[in-house]
């Protein structure tokens, strides 16, 4: 739901910056978030691999799989 002008006005004087200032900030956390998650998984799948626990094909299923949900999750931030 958008908000009136006076609602902005409302808005921006209580906190001091604008309502999609707000909106940027949030995607942006919520970005990072994921972007330190995917890494996490990466590298998770990577020592495991190292080890000899799994093979190739699941550090690359993994990473494939991780970009899938980065691409799906970004574009629903937007």
């Amino acid at each position: 739901m958008a908000m009136s002008s006076a609602q902005q006005t409302a808005f921006q004087t209580a906190v001091g910056y604008t309502p999609s200032a707000t909106a940027t900030t949030v995607a942006g956390i919520i970005a990072v978030a994921f972007l330190l998650w995917a890494s996490w998984i990466v590298l998770f799948r990577m020592k495991q691999w190292q080890k000899g626990t799994s093979d190739l094909n699941d550090l690359v299923w993994g990473a494939v799989r991780v970009a899938g949900l980065l691409l799906l999750v970004f574009w629903f931030v937007r």
